[in-house]
């Protein structure tokens, strides 16, 4: 008997959750209590099917992977060692949208508990996704259009990848952003690959990658980085890796360091700019630059005319030897 009513009351209060998710809320009985629920919904029938009502950390990064759900409301605060990414198309309404809600409510749609995530890193990659009515701890990383924030608090940075991204986010009067929002490559336009670990730089300088590749963070690569293939930037044959993230201005506002046994470039008019480089480099190809830039260690021509075709600007810096070799 008493393990039935157990049964029974854990039933009724996951239906109260999932009901409470929607819009409009059932019209209570005259004798029913009003309770809080969780985030708020933009339709009563996602609400119900689609919403995700998470607990911990484990259940949060699944609701917001491309196998989730469009909207993802927590019920207290979660703290997450690994970085939180949003990825996936959804909808509701028929319209593209994503949504965290760190928060409940009540049968008015008012606030009534803020909860907060926190994680390394927030990486957003699905269209219009909102962050309502929490707060977030960490730096953001924007990748798609439309990024929100209503009623929000983040204390971090927002990076965008583009220009493009930033200029379509929307920050409401009620919240705040501690840190600085800026776009991370703004000449790296829709082609740039956005960096924070070997694996991923590797790709993004790989004949499979893009014309430009920016880092977030300092890199080490334990083996050869091997810059290939021919890319395109502005009708023109180029290459670019930088370790460095700045404004609007194109003001540098942070430098990063790459790490490699050895660097081999195979791109024409490859630019190493705006960081550190700590390996020797090794240059098999014409028009090699290095503009803002710092490179702890030698470089090595394959050809005479590979070193004739090299620029160096005045504030950068080579620590070894600059020959052919």
């Amino acid at each position: 008997m008493k393990k039935s009513l157990i049964l029974i009351l854990t039933v009724v209060l996951i239906v109260t959750l999932l009901a409470g998710c929607g819009k409009e809320a059932a019209t209570p009985s005259s004798t029913a209590t009003p309770t809080a629920t969780p985030a708020p919904t933009e339709s009563s029938t996602d609400a119900v099917t689609t919403a995700s009502i998470v607990d911990n950390g484990a259940a949060l990064i699944n609701a917001l992977s491309a196998n989730g759900t469009w909207i993802a409301a927590t019920l207290n605060d979660i703290t997450l060692t690994e970085d939180l990414v949003v990825e996936g198309i959804f909808y509701n309404k028929e319209v593209v949208a994503r949504k965290i809600g760190p928060y409940t409510q009540d049968a008015d749609h008012n606030i009534t508990a803020s909860f907060t995530i926190t994680a390394p890193k927030l990486i957003v990659r699905s269209e219009n996704t909102k962050f309502q009515g929490g707060n977030f701890v960490g730096d953001i990383y924007v990748n798609a259009n439309g990024f929100t924030l209503s009623k929000a608090n983040i204390t971090g940075n927002i990076y965008f990848e583009t220009k493009a991204y930033m200029d379509s986010f929307v920050i409401d009067e009620t919240s705040t952003v501690s840190g600085k929002k800026e776009v991370t490559a703004v000449d790296g336009v829709t082609t740039a690959s956005i960096v924070d670990n070997a694996a991923a730089l590797i790709k993004a300088v790989s004949k499979d990658g893009a014309w430009i590749a920016c880092t977030v963070n300092d890199v080490t690569v334990l083996e050869d980085l091997i810059v290939d293939g021919e890319f395109i930037s502005k009708e023109k044959i180029a290459r670019k890796i930088g370790p460095y993230t700045q404004d609007a201005d194109h003001n540098i506002t942070a430098s990063f360091t790459i790490t490699y046994p050895k660097m081999i470039v195979r791109s024409e008019n490859t630019k190493l700019q705006g960081g550190i480089f700590v390996g020797d480099i090794y240059v098999e190809a014409n028009g090699f630059t290095l503009s803002k830039a710092t490179v702890k260690g030698n470089i090595y021509y394959s050809k005479q005319e590979y070193k004739d075709s090299s620029v160096t600007d005045e504030v950068s810096v080579v620590t070894g030897v600059s020959e052919v070799k």
